[in-house]
């Protein structure tokens, strides 16, 4: 029992291990999501281990990567691989689609039937290259204009021509026999039909009389209601309080005149800081343009080409700048003539002028002027820009002497300028604008010319902008016949009309600068090529007027001037070259002189020619032996009788005479008179402190000034006036002042100092690697970009060729997927046709047996 019991337990024992599995791999465990498999795991190697490098790719996972790169693939290119050649959403591509149905206009309306008509003809170029037919379809309100035009006649309710027309039953009897049994004839059908249409007429003359009759009544009756109605609306007017005060004034805040707006009134230290900042811009722009500071900048400015429109027709080229618009407004002033300016500002600012010029080119331009007082107004009067004029005119206002008052007064009566006609045609020809002017006295040609320029101003037409060009000529070409062929009594009335035209020259040079410019330059190129056959002879006077009109109409003091640097030049070789030999040269060399310095009062430069002039009449002041020469510089001469053609013999009695400018007659004489030797060396002198007084601060203003000490000292004045004493010891005083002046040694441009050495350490890679040479840092860093863009182009390269194998992969799918529908549409035509051909061989069998 024992035995057997053992027996059954060891057989429970054994059975319970042989029921477990005989798989070895049954007890492992399940692999786990995050746990990767370790064959997708590849292993980079490394030939050398380095102490202190992190290798970031010693594991990486090519399947794990390989499929992110085909999902990403999948995403951007296979969905742009899908949906080419497809439009699956429609795009507004209309001109105007942003705008509200309030906005469409007929001009978009009309931009877009244009644009898809294009659109139709480009499309269909080919196919409608030779199609002579017009198959648009016109369209309006939804319908087509076949529907519309159906030429309906719409008539009123009073027109009764549908009931007057034979009616069906009539034509049927009359026409056809009619269909009753008993049969009319037909002038008894035509006797109904009459009556007929009397009964039809009658009957709606009845309805209008009732009508009619009703209307009256109606009309009758609301006459009788409207005494009630107007009574009851008067008594309930009546029936309303009587307005309180607010009613009133609330009354009277409806109907009362509103102000105006004004502007911010001003303190008067806020207006003197706006003045003061204004002038500050002005000088500083001066100074600029004198100094041709960014003249690079301008002239990248000018020649780049500005927007235009493709509707502009070039109204405003000739104005002169935007900042003169506010002011060219045509208006009439309170006398009832055509101006130009709403606010009278530069009327009032031509008239200054007027009135300075009349002061200055007696005394300047009558004769070549020299003092300060004549330079300084002549600056300021005209000669630099339209913005600093109304700068300068208000601080140095002309005050015209009682003399002159009285001249004017007696020259210019009242009722001249009543002959005169308000409006005045441009004169086609020079003659007849010379005839014009003619008719009128010196007064009344200023009036004249005025007018001209404002019944032609450019903005009321354009033909006029070539009438003020025209203008200009004339008045250059009508200065030029006065003063050619002036005498001595008629040259200072042309200096008088001169400074009478001269606001009127300025305002047409604004009005077109570039082309009156371009015609007063052709004049001076064509006396220059004139002066230039014989340059020993002084030009005609009517020349010289030329550069005192320049130095009135542009800007003298620019470092280059278009207009102003050639004529600057022009005068200082007419100075040096030409010949000094009678009274009429000898004054129109101290014209230039004048002009000239009136050139260089703003800007200072140093003119050789000036000084050189001046001496030389010093030197043709002092009287000298046959046998004495003193240095002077040509074209004057050393010895001889012309080196003392202005010297005084010593019993001439003319120290009691008064102090005089030079005379306009002079520069029309040749005779020299004992009165012109004394004014002419009492005006060098003061032209001579003047000059020396603009080179002041040059540097070399020493050697400028000993030349005139050396010539002073020799010339007696025991013959002379008191103020020539006076203007002597002025200008001596002077030239000792500026020749003690000592020059400044030479030393050379301060330097930056240089910056010490900064204590900072300083890092350099050391590079032990025998395979690569030693290089600099910047070669070190070019060849570490250079290897950067080696590999990224490889990468590029490889993106773009695994690119192309996924696009391809997608095109053999698409390709195979079309292949496999195309056999399968194939083979379900070729059963069905099978199945059909079955049948039609039934019916074929079918037919033989019934023959048999």
């Amino acid at each position: 029992m024992v035995a057997k019991g053992k027996k059954a337990s060891a057989d429970a024992v054994y059975a319970k291990k042989t029921s477990k599995s005989v798989n070895p791999f049954d007890n492992s465990t399940a692999q786990s999501s995050k746990r990767g498999n370790p064959f997708d795991v590849h292993v980079n190697k490394e030939k050398f281990k380095i102490l202190g490098r992190i290798c970031k790719h010693d594991r990486g996972m090519p399947g794990v990567s390989r499929a992110k790169a085909l999902q990403k693939r999948a995403q951007t290119l296979g969905q742009q691989f899908a949906v080419k050649h497809k439009t699956n959403r429609f795009r507004d591509n209309r001109i105007g689609k942003h705008l509200s149905g309030d906005q469409l206009t007929e001009s978009v309306m009309n931009a877009r039937y244009l644009a898809e008509k294009m659109s139709q003809v480009r499309s269909n170029q080919k196919a409608e290259k030779f199609n002579l037919n017009d198959d648009e379809l016109l369209t309006h309100r939804g319908q087509t204009l076949e529907e519309i035009e159906q030429y309906r006649d719409e008539r009123s309710d009073d027109e009764e021509l549908d009931d007057e027309a034979l009616d069906a039953d009539f034509t049927a009897a009359a026409h056809f026999g009619g269909e009753g049994d008993s049969a009319q004839d037909r002038q008894a059908a035509i006797d109904e039909m009459i009556v007929e249409q009397k009964r039809r007429k009658n009957e709606i003359a009845k309805e209008k009389d009732e009508v009619f009759d009703l209307t009256e009544k109606l009309d009758a009756n609301y006459k009788l209601l409207l005494p009630l109605v107007a009574k009851a609306t008067k008594d309930e007017q009546d029936a309303k309080p009587p307005p309180d005060a607010y009613d009133k004034l609330l009354k009277e805040m409806i109907f009362e005149p509103r102000g105006s707006v004004a502007d911010k009134l001003i303190n008067p230290d806020e207006l003197a800081k706006q003045e003061a900042a204004r002038l500050e811009k002005l000088e500083n722009e001066r100074l600029r343009r004198m100094r041709a500071d960014g003249e690079e900048e301008e002239e990248a400015s000018i020649a780049k080409p500005k927007h235009r429109s493709a509707d502009d027709l070039d109204d405003g080229y000739f104005l002169a700048g935007e900042g003169d618009e506010g002011d060219d407004t045509l208006a009439y002033d309170l006398d009832g003539n055509l101006g130009t300016h709403l606010n009278g500002k530069k009327e009032a600012e031509a008239k200054g002028k007027e009135n300075e010029d009349d002061d200055d080119e007696e005394g300047e331009e009558e004769e070549e002027e020299d003092s300060d007082e004549e330079s300084d107004s002549e600056v300021d009067n005209l000669s630099d820009l339209k913005e600093s004029e109304s700068e300068s005119e208000p601080e140095e206002a002309p005050k015209p002497s009682k003399k002159k008052a009285k001249k004017s007064a007696d020259t210019i009566p009242a009722s001249l300028d009543t002959s005169i006609p308000f409006t005045i045609k441009m004169p086609k020809t020079y003659e007849d604008f010379t005839e014009l002017l003619s008719k009128h006295a010196t007064a009344q040609k200023a009036t004249i010319i005025e007018r001209i320029i404002k019944c032609n101003h450019p903005k009321l037409e354009g033909v006029n902008r070539e009438n003020v060009v025209k203008l200009y000529s004339f008045l250059l070409q009508y200065l030029k016949d006065l003063f050619e062929d002036a005498s001595e009594q008629d040259i200072r009335e042309h200096f008088q009309l001169l400074s009478k035209l001269m606001p009127h020259l300025y305002e047409l040079t604004q009005l077109n600068p570039e082309r009156m410019s371009n015609t007063l330059l052709e004049v001076i190129k064509e006396k220059y090529g004139e002066f230039r056959k014989n340059h020993k002879m002084y030009p005609s006077l009517d020349f010289l007027v030329y550069f005192k009109l320049v130095a009135n109409l542009y800007s003298t003091s620019d470092f280059r001037h278009p207009v102003v640097t050639p004529c600057f030049i022009f005068m200082q070789h007419v100075l040096s070259r030409s010949r000094v030999r009678t009274r009429q040269e000898i004054s129109m060399g101290l014209f230039l002189v004048t002009v000239l310095l009136e050139f260089v009062s703003q800007s200072k430069r140093l003119v050789p020619a000036i000084f050189n002039f001046l001496q030389g009449i010093v030197h043709m002041s002092i009287p000298k032996r046959d046998v004495e020469q003193l240095e002077i510089t040509p074209p004057f001469e050393r010895d001889g009788p012309l080196s003392k053609l202005l010297a005084l013999p010593a019993n001439t009695e003319s120290t009691k005479l008064e102090p005089q400018k030079l005379q306009p007659a002079d520069l029309v004489t040749q005779t020299i008179t004992p009165d012109f030797k004394v004014r002419a060396l009492d005006t060098s002198l003061l032209l001579i402190k003047e000059a020396l007084q603009l080179v002041e601060e040059h540097v070399g203003a020493c050697y400028l000034a000993q030349p005139f000490l050396r010539l002073l000292s020799r010339l007696p004045l025991d013959s002379y006036p008191e103020h020539v004493h006076q203007h002597h010891k002025e200008a001596t005083e002077l030239a000792e002042k500026l020749a003690a002046q000592k020059m400044k040694p030479l030393a050379p441009a301060e330097k930056k100092p240089k910056a010490l050495r900064l204590l900072e350490p300083r890092f350099e890679a050391v590079y032990d690697d025998k395979r690569r040479p030693k290089m600099s840092k910047a070669k070190e860093e070019r060849a570490k970009l250079l290897h950067k863009i080696k590999r990224e182009k490889k990468g590029a390269i490889r993106e773009i060729r695994r690119d192309t194998a996924f696009v391809q992969t997608l095109r053999l799918k698409q390709t195979l997927q079309s292949d496999k529908e195309r056999h399968e549409k194939v083979k379900r035509i070729y059963q069905e046709a099978s199945v059909q051909q079955g049948e039609l061989n039934e019916l074929a069998r079918a037919k033989k047996k019934k023959k048999f």
